[in-house]
């Protein structure tokens, strides 16, 4: 066959079924001239130029052997180059740039080839402790594909190192965890010796990992029989159970409290149990076990005095609130450290069946205040959730003109954040009073102009009639305001309308 030919065949990716198709006619020993021939067309080619090697993707006949697990091309090429270690050196070291700089060999054990893994180490003296760009070595590969027989040779012929990190910290045993290896599991803790609990870093153990992926058996394995640390926290100080229960496997949480003796009322650095992480991700199977059968506090506080319906509230979990109020008798007026209650932000959270369920069958006060004096209409507006604030207004029969310590109404807030159309219903729908004044005698119009609020500030002046002439306690104008925080637009439009 001609030279180049043979190269092209053996180098570039849309050969696969013709390199195949070699592979299997190769026998299993070439004579000696044809292996030298060929080592020479190597040389040639490496001595004029080496990019010639290569393919478009970066990757060797080397690279793409192991990759395709071709086993008789890999023996040839080895030894076709016998005598030419300063070539074979290069091409069994060679990363593929566009594979996170692997090795053959690491493509070879993400295959799980292990007769190829075997011929790179032994006959191409290939590196078992290369890492690619993320840190990984040969043995971590071989571990995520469960390439049981690949992690043992490794080991035990490759001495390969069973602890090695990636760069994100993460051991050999964390891979084989998350992809429910457990064979590989137990022979690397039970011969490779693994450190059962090594963390990322993250502060992840082993454990971590099989309780997120809901790998069960694994799970009870490690804490059967490795012994794992069911309290281990990482660190956000996140325990396995908070974990689990996260990430919705009921069968790993009601393995880990039933057997594991997992703590259900453990907290994490924010203070939050087991039960506000279900809460907050809507994971009401878990909620009910944790509560029924758990005997988790539903009342338990973080270190913000948000419960448990504080954290379904705002993520919007109905049927998690419904389920707390009413079979989890969790108390609906229950205030954090701001005094906010779960209504509060409910309607600060845009969550508007969360707010009439609350309101209609949790019986939730709307004219609750926190330690600010806001009330429920306050979060409301601020945040331009208008449906919610119609809501409020027209069936909740919120106050539309309630003040805060400061005395300022749900109007003023809405104009200072720049709520527009919650600003257009509160006047001309819940007839909110434009001249309204805070204890610094600031009207609507001075808390649109100060905050830069154009759009608001016209349609006061406009539509709202508000009272360009007003003046605060100090002798201040809207006008006044707006040119003393630089903002030439509105002071060019309130100078027009002196």
């Amino acid at each position: 066959m001609d030279e180049f030919v043979l190269q092209e065949i053996l180098t570039q990716p849309a050969y696969q079924v013709t390199r195949a198709f070699i592979n299997a006619q190769l026998p299993e020993s070439l004579p000696q001239n044809t292996l030298e021939r060929y080592g020479k067309l190597i040389e040639r080619l490496w001595q004029s130029d080496q990019k010639n090697l290569y393919n478009k993707e970066g990757m060797t006949l080397l690279h793409l052997a192991a990759k395709e697990g071709t086993i008789k091309i890999i023996r040839f090429f080895l030894n076709s180059l016998k005598g030419h270690e300063t070539i074979l050196r290069p091409f069994v070291e060679a990363t593929v740039t566009y594979r996170y700089n692997k090795t053959a060999v690491h493509l070879a054990a993400a295959g799980g080839y292990l007769d190829v893994v075997q011929w790179l180490v032994e006959h191409g003296k290939a590196n078992v402790e290369a890492t690619d760009n993320n840190g990984w070595t040969v043995l971590h590969y071989a571990a995520q594909a469960n390439t049981l027989d690949v992690v043992q040779w490794l080991v035990e012929q490759g001495k390969a190192n069973v602890e090695a990190t990636n760069n994100g910290g993460r051991t050999v045993l964390h891979y084989a965890a998350v992809k429910n290896k457990l064979d590989v599991v137990q022979w690397l803790v039970e011969h490779g010796k693994a450190n059962v609990e090594a963390t990322d870093n993250d502060g992840m153990t082993v454990l971590h990992y099989a309780a997120v992926k809901n790998k069960l058996d694994v799970v009870q394995w490690l804490v059967e029989h490795g012994k794992a640390n069911v309290e281990a926290t990482d660190n956000n100080g996140w325990t396995v159970l908070h974990y689990a229960a996260g990430k919705n496997k009921l069968d790993v949480v009601q393995w880990l409290v039933e057997h594991g003796k997992a703590n259900v009322e453990a907290t994490d650095n924010g203070g939050r149990t087991v039960l506000h992480y279900a809460a907050v991700k809507n994971k009401l199977d878990v909620v009910q076990w944790l509560v029924e059968h758990g005997k988790a506090n539903v009342e338990a506080t973080d270190n913000n005095g948000w419960t448990v319906l504080h954290y379904a509230a705002q993520a919007n979990t109905l049927d998690v609130v419904q389920w707390l109020v009413e079979h989890g008798k969790a108390n609906v007026e229950a205030t954090d450290n701001g005094g906010r209650t779960v209504l509060h932000y409910a309607a600060q959270a845009n969550t508007l069946d969360v707010v009439q369920w609350l309101v209609e069958h949790g019986k939730a006060n709307v004219e609750a205040t926190d330690n600010n004096g806001w009330t429920v209409l306050h979060y409301a507006a601020q945040a331009n959730t208008l449906d919610v604030v119609q809501w409020l207004v027209e069936h909740g029969k919120a106050n539309v003109e309630a003040t805060d310590n400061s005395g300022r109404t749900v109007l003023h807030y809405a104009a200072q954040a720049n709520t527009l159309d919650v600003v257009q219903w509160l006047v001309e729908h819940g007839k909110a009073n434009v001249e309204a004044t805070d204890n610094g005698g600031m009207t609507v119009l001075h808390y649109a102009a100060i905050n830069n609020k154009l759009d608001v500030v016209q349609w006061l002046v406009e539509h709202g009639k508000a009272n360009v002439e007003a003046t605060d306690i100090d002798g201040n104008t809207p006008l006044n305001l707006a040119e003393e925080g630089k903002h030439k637009k509105i002071t060019e439009y309130l100078k027009k309308k002196m």
